[in-house]
């Protein structure tokens, strides 16, 4: 037996054979390097997704305080943290460094030119945990005094229109700040965003409530990152942190009932997460002001759909190759008369798989490379490594990979070629075990397209049921104006009057901030008569709040601007929800009941139907509602045109705010933001779920042509014994009506099973059933039938005196 050795002869030779037959050439290079373009797309994105902070500089001893507060109905884990931790860290012996993050969002103003910009409040450890280096000037000095400011170079260009600014100023909430240091952007795959740093004891943050803060267990404000000493422990650390909390004033000052009530449930927990796993922390993902998060599940998912593309362009492949090797055969036996070995024979197929499967990797990437734009709006994420040495390189790698795999069941059956019976022109060359083989493969392609276009359907479906949802009010109607200030303040109260005059404009609302965004909120202690007592997150509104959202009560009123003082304590309104845990029978059963908010008391004037607070991926929450003036998100209801509104309101903005850039948006918009990674999920699987179908359509296509040539003789047979059209139509449908029924078998469940575990992630679901796994069905169906009829159609009309002459 001859040794394997491929050479740069049997390239030649293969770049030869794909010149002679330019048709075919173009098919299997063409159809394979789209599998190959899409596949490296998706694949990019799962290795964007996959590095966040990865740019970080050791980024495994890096780790954020999560915390969660147990005294609350359905207690979730949070980003921010109680600010004393930040000096227990310090004092532990574990950490390097620590700092608090305080995100700020201002507005910015040079000269006449106004920009919304991300501040963050840090500690001067930020520069060492996080490892940024400036551009130019000097970052620690940005930290330290308090009017001072370091800007990302985009923001810098975004102001100034150059980069280089130290000394320049700028004007933020009526503070000078001075530009002390540049820094790079950062990453767009980071959990840690910014376009600015002040230090903590900036102007921008009152010195008095900051004081407060660093003092306070009570509130949760900022996020603290710490660095561990190379030797430490995470889990050490985390149990300091947890005593610490366990001794704390917030136990200490806990009412004997809520002591009664935890037992010996910690009041408040404390973990460490990893800032390299932060992306896909389960923990934290959706609470509020919680960086971007994503699903692990969904990435790893997304990977296999790329591969799983890859693979189906590459069977295709290997059934066009398969093909042109039977038509091969007297080629083959020639080669193997004149004494080509096995592995001669052997280097020259793989040597013409390698060369396609390159040729085809190069052209995937080109692909990649003018549609790289595009895919990136597609999924608004700047995927911009592609074309990177590493990702050239390991594209380069999975062409070859592909080349070898691709080649291996086309060898087999060249290597089956007899001399004799090839140079006869006898045998079929190909064994009913291999064309079962290739039907196998074909199932698989149908499996793969059913399988993917019914979760497509499914998630899709879910998704704009969840954007569509009934919120509890109509949405049409209303814009949402968030004011840097609240109605306490002389220009929001005075912004609020002057919209209220607008034209069209029913009456304008305040509240604490938007629905449709998840919030934290302040919990209180709600206390009844008979001692039964809950702790219940409040949403301060402005009276006439219900009145604009259109929102009518179960039991009792709502708040009314005629009756209710806009900063009264005495009355409140509950929702649906609180009902249960606070022991009322029925809505009328609450109303009138005194109950103790804390230290102070309130009457029940009402029960206000559940409003979807935070959409669908969150359950209703129990609210307390209460009448203040320290709300700073305004509503305003129109019976006319909403963008209409919109453009009077920015014009009021800017007589009111001209120093502010102002967020104006209708209300579903904060609604719609929630489901912004579902989208993109629903996105990516369509774009996998038509290279699926379009494969399997060509590869069921190549089988049919394959099957009416292969069958031909007994086609003929048939015929002459007095079979119809009809009858040959059938008998042609039949088989492949099997192949797609047994794919439907395999991919349908596989389906259901990974819609099911998506769908999870929702607490409304649409009344799907079975639809879109029928409706996939029907789409493989109907592709099936059009890829298939062309041969059947030809088989049906197949003329015995043509056919007995060329067989």
């Amino acid at each position: 037996m001859q040794a394997l050795m491929i050479n740069l002869r049997d390239f030649r030779i293969g770049l030869r054979l794909l010149a002679k037959e330019p048709g075919y050439s173009a098919v299997i290079i063409l159809g394979l390097s789209i599998g190959f373009g899409v596949c490296l797309l998706m694949l990019a994105y799962v290795r964007y997704v996959s590095s966040y902070d990865a740019s970080v500089p050791d980024a495994d001893r890096i780790f954020l305080v999560k915390y969660k507060y147990n005294l609350i109905p359905k207690p979730q884990w949070f980003e921010l943290a109680p600010l004393p931790l930040m000096e227990v860290a310090l004092r532990s012996g574990q950490v390097e460094s620590a700092t608090a993050l305080n995100a700020m969002k201002v507005t910015a103003k040079v000269g006449p030119l106004a920009e919304a910009v991300e501040l963050a409040a840090a500690h001067p450890g930020f520069e060492q945990i996080f490892g940024v280096a400036a551009l130019e000037g000097d970052l620690h000095k940005a930290l330290t005094q308090p009017d001072m400011v370091a800007l990302t170079r985009g923001m810098a260009l975004k102001l100034f229109g150059r980069e280089h600014v130290l000394g320049r100023t700028l004007q933020v909430t009526g503070k000078t700040l001075t530009v002390a240091a540049v820094l790079p952007d950062p990453p767009s795959n980071s959990t840690v965003s910014y376009n600015g740093l002040v230090g903590i004891e900036t102007t921008l943050w009152p010195a008095e409530e900051r004081k407060m803060l660093f003092q306070s267990w009570s509130f949760i404000y900022a996020k603290i990152y710490v660095k561990l000493k190379p030797n430490a422990s995470a889990a050490v650390l985390g149990r300091i942190m947890q005593d610490a909390a366990a001794k704390s004033p917030l136990v200490h000052e806990m009412s004997a009932e809520d002591q009664a009530r935890m037992g010996r449930q910690a009041v408040a927990e404390i973990r460490l997460g990893a800032l390299s796993g932060m992306y896909f922390d389960a923990d934290t993902a959706g609470s509020p002001d919680s960086s971007e998060h994503g699903d692990i599940r969904a990435v790893y998912g997304l990977a296999g759909i790329a591969l799983l593309i890859l693979l189906l362009a590459t069977i295709n492949y290997v059934n066009l190759a398969t093909v042109r090797t039977l038509q091969r055969r007297r080629e083959v036996a020639v080669r193997k008369v004149l004494g080509a070995g096995v592995g001669r024979v052997a280097a020259q197929f793989l040597a013409e798989s390698l060369l396609v499967a390159l040729l085809a990797t190069a052209l995937g990437l080109l692909m990649a490379y003018l549609l790289q734009p595009v895919f990136i709006a597609l999924v608004d994420r700047k995927v911009d490594q592609l074309f990177t040495l590493p990702m050239l390189m390991w594209s380069l790698a999975l062409g070859v990979v592909v080349g070898l795999v691709a080649a291996l069941y086309p060898l087999w059956v060249a290597l089956r070629v007899r001399p004799p019976e090839a140079m006869a022109s006898r045998g079929a060359g190909e064994t009913v075990g291999a064309s079962s083989m290739r039907r196998l493969l074909t199932v698989l392609q149908f499996a793969a397209a059913i399988g993917l276009t019914g979760v497509t359907l499914t998630i899709a479906y879910q998704t704009r049921f969840a954007m569509q949802s009934d919120p509890g009010f109509n949405a049409d109607p209303l814009l949402v104006v968030n004011l840097p200030a609240n109605l306490s303040t002389r220009e929001a109260a005075g912004f609020r009057a002057a919209l209220s005059q607008a034209p069209g404009v029913d009456g304008v609302a305040g509240a604490q901030s938007p629905l449709g965004v998840g919030f934290t909120g302040r919990f209180y202690t709600v206390t009844r008569d008979d001692g039964t007592s809950a702790s219940i997150v409040a949403r301060p509104v402005t009276p006439n709040f219900f009145d604009v959202y259109g929102i009518a009560p179960l039991a009792g009123r709502l708040f009314d601007s005629r009756r209710d003082q806009a900063d009264a304590q005495d009355n409140i309104v509950i929702s649906a929800a609180a009902l249960r845990p606070l022991h009322f029978a029925s809505p009328e059963a609450a109303i009138g009941k005194s109950v103790r908010l804390g230290a102070n008391s309130a009457t029940i004037v009402g029960v206000a139907p559940d409003i979807k607070l935070e959409g669908l991926h969150k359950a209703t929450r129990a609210v307390i509602y209460s009448t203040s003036t320290e709300v700073g998100v305004l509503t305003a209801r129109t019976s006319g045109d909403v963008a209409a509104l919109a453009e009077t309101a920015n014009g009021l903005l800017r007589q009111y705010f001209p120093n502010d850039v102002i967020d104006v948006r209708r209300a579903y918009g904060h609604y719609a933001q929630g489901y912004a990674e579902d989208v993109r999920f629903v996105k990516l699987l369509g774009v996998g779920s038509v290279m699926a179908i379009a494969i399997a359509a060509f590869g069921i296509y190549v089988l049919a042509a394959c099957t009416v040539q292969r069958r031909e003789r007994e086609i003929v047979i048939r015929k002459l014994h007095g079979a119809n059209a009809r009858a040959i139509g059938l008998l042609i449908a039949r088989e492949f009506a099997l192949l797609t029924a047994t794919g439907a078998a395999a991919g349908l469940p596989v389906a259901w099973y990974a819609s099911r575990v998506y769908l999870a992630t929702f607490v409304e679901l649409a009344p799907l059933g079975m639809l879109p796994l029928a409706a996939a069905l029907l789409v493989i169906l109907v592709v099936a039938l059009g890829a298939t009829l062309t041969q059947t159609v030809k088989a049906s009309r197949l003329v015995p005196a043509v056919a007995l002459r060329t067989l």
